[in-house]
């Protein structure tokens, strides 16, 4: 229970940011379902195409400071190795 009107805003600021943030995350998780479902499959030329809208989702979460840069270059590398290797194989 906040006890001043400054504590009263941030309450309601981390109220709507966390919505904001959850929003975020659960379009960033359903993309990379999408994406893993399509490796699995081992559909590379789908999974090339469909590449490029999880990466500017994920330089659009950097840009908003929802994610860290370092984590979604990580995530991104990962990904196309990923989908490099499925015709190696």
């Amino acid at each position: 229970m906040p006890n001043t009107k400054s504590a009263e805003k941030n309450q309601r600021k981390s109220q709507r940011k966390r919505i904001f943030n959850l929003r975020a995350k659960k379009e960033l998780k359903e993309q990379l379902k999408q994406l893993k479902a399509l490796i699995d499959a081992k559909k590379k030329e789908e999974a090339l195409s469909f590449f490029p809208t999880i990466q500017s989702l994920l330089d659009r979460l950097v840009k908003r400071k929802k994610l860290v840069a370092n984590t979604a270059n990580r995530k991104k590398k990962r990904l196309l190795k990923k989908i490099e290797k499925i015709s190696s194989v």
